[in-house]
């Protein structure tokens, strides 16, 4: 599989405005299975980068990525890659699960509350954005949003506006679960 090539074409897709889907053969799927366990294991970012990319813009949702996906978001990458991570997580664990009516595993959940005490405030909003896609099973977190939510003099930054207004959100939408 030339990486390289879908990885351009999607980009090129992106910047004309396309939504940039690719839809990869049963054996193009293999190889780039293989090829993100393997970038995942040996940290090569360069490369994950990519890889994430393609992933992202599979054009269906693929369950057996959840374990591999869920290595990456454990991992020490850099913020960018995690963002990219989270992405994926959300079509192809969140989105996943829930087509086939299955509930979200803990460990996905763990990973997911550790990410919201990430020293990037980019990659805690996006986690909580992965978190808005639970749906109820989002409530797990709720306890946690008054342990990072930003004070007023950090609303300056984007990021930590942005996650005072989704911890905000979701605080009103989950608010009717504190009182059972």
């Amino acid at each position: 599989m030339d990486i390289e090539s879908h990885y351009q074409k999607i980009i090129s897709d992106l910047e004309l405005g396309s939504r940039a889907l690719v839809r990869f053969s049963q054996k193009e799927i293999e190889e780039l299975t293989e090829l993100f366990e393997k970038t995942v294991l040996e940290d090569n970012t360069e490369i994950l980068e990519k890889v994430l990319c393609l992933v992202d813009h599979n054009a269906v949702d693929y369950s057996p990525w959840e374990g591999i996906i869920l290595k990456a978001l454990n991992k020490n990458i850099p913020p960018r890659l995690m963002i990219f991570a989270l992405n994926c997580a959300r079509k192809h664990i969140i989105q996943s699960r829930f087509k086939k009516g299955h509930r979200l595993q803990p460990d996905f959940l763990q990973t997911l509350k550790k990410l919201l005490f990430n020293s990037s405030p980019e990659v805690v909003e996006w986690t909580l954005r992965t978190i808005e896609e639970c749906g109820n099973q989002g409530v797990f977190f709720l306890q946690d949003f008054a342990k990072i939510k930003p004070p007023p003099w950090k609303w300056f930054n984007p990021h930590q506006r942005s996650i005072r207004e989704i911890i905000t959100m979701l605080e009103r939408r989950w608010s009717r679960f504190e009182k059972l």
